[in-house]
C-alpha cells in the first residue's frame, strides 16, 4: 500500500494541466487509487473477521465497521468510507464522465487519510 501511495502521490504532485494531459498519468493514478481501497478492504475484513465480527458486505461498510469496532478514528473512516465511494465510480465508470479533475482533486485529499489508515492499522496490529 505504501508503494502505490508513493506512486499515486508522485503522479498527484504534477500539476493539474500537465496532469491530466497524460493518459497514462492519469490511469495510473486511477489504478493505484482503486487498488489502495481494495487492499485497505480487504485488510479491514481481516480485521473484523479476527474480532468475530462479520464479513463487511461492501467497501464502505468495511471503513464503518471498523469505526464500530473501535480500530479507526471515527474522522477517518468517515474519509475512507467516501473514498470508496470515488473507487466504486472509477471501476464501474459511472459519475465521472471523464471528469479528471475531479478525480485529482479527490485523489490528493484521500491520500493523506490513508498514510493516516496505514499508521492507524499498524498501531492497532501491535496491540
Amino acid at each position: 500500500m505504501r508503494l502505490l501511495l508513493d506512486e499515486l502521490d508522485s503522479l498527484l504532485e504534477k500539476p493539474f494541466d500537465v496532469f491530466e494531459e497524460g493518459f497514462v498519468t492519469v490511469r495510473a493514478a486511477e489504478r493505484n487509487f482503486q487498488l489502495i481501497v481494495d487492499l485497505a478492504s480487504d485488510c479491514n475484513t481481516h480485521i473484523l473477521t479476527e474480532l468475530g465480527k462479520r464479513t463487511p458486505d461492501s467497501y464502505r461498510q468495511s471503513f464503518t465497521e471498523l469505526e464500530k469496532a473501535n480500530v479507526l478514528p471515527k474522522e477517518l473512516a468517515g474519509i475512507l468510507a467516501e473514498s470508496a465511494r470515488l473507487r466504486n465510480i472509477l471501476v464501474h465508470e459511472y459519475d465521472f464522465e471523464e471528469d479528471y479533475k475531479r478525480f485529482y482533486d479527490s485523489a490528493k485529499k484521500f491520500s493523506p487519510a490513508y498514510r493516516e489508515y496505514m499508521s492507524v492499522i499498524s498501531a492497532f496490529l501491535e496491540k
